[in-house]
């Protein structure tokens, strides 16, 4: 009985370290495949925020572009404007007059 008891404790001993060496390689070999979805996350994510970055410096410089050229166009226009003020001012007061007495009107009305 004593032999049956040792070679029973000897196979669930034998079989306990090979369940626990499998454990190991298991975790080992996940640790593994972990660090090769973190990398790839990584250069991902890298990928993804310079190209964010370059699209934005290109957006700002365009905006940049955009806004010089719109206030060539707004100073053109102010100085058209003012030499039309200039030659003519009786239908520009007219004009403001005008505007005043509606917005008179339409803001002391209840």
């Amino acid at each position: 009985m004593a032999t049956a008891a040792k070679r029973t404790l000897k196979t669930v001993e034998d079989a306990g370290e090979s369940v626990s060496d499998a454990l190991f390689d298991q975790i080992a070999t996940l640790r593994k495949e972990i660090a090769a979805v973190a990398d790839a996350v990584g250069d991902y994510g890298g990928h993804h925020l310079g190209d964010a970055q370059h699209n934005a410096m290109a957006l700002a410089k365009e905006v940049r572009h955009q806004g010089a050229i719109v206030a060539r166009q707004v100073n053109r226009q102010a100085s058209v404007a003012g030499k039309a003020i200039q030659d003519n001012p009786v239908p520009v007061i007219v004009a403001l007059g005008t505007i005043a007495l509606l917005s008179a009107l339409v803001f002391t009305r209840d």
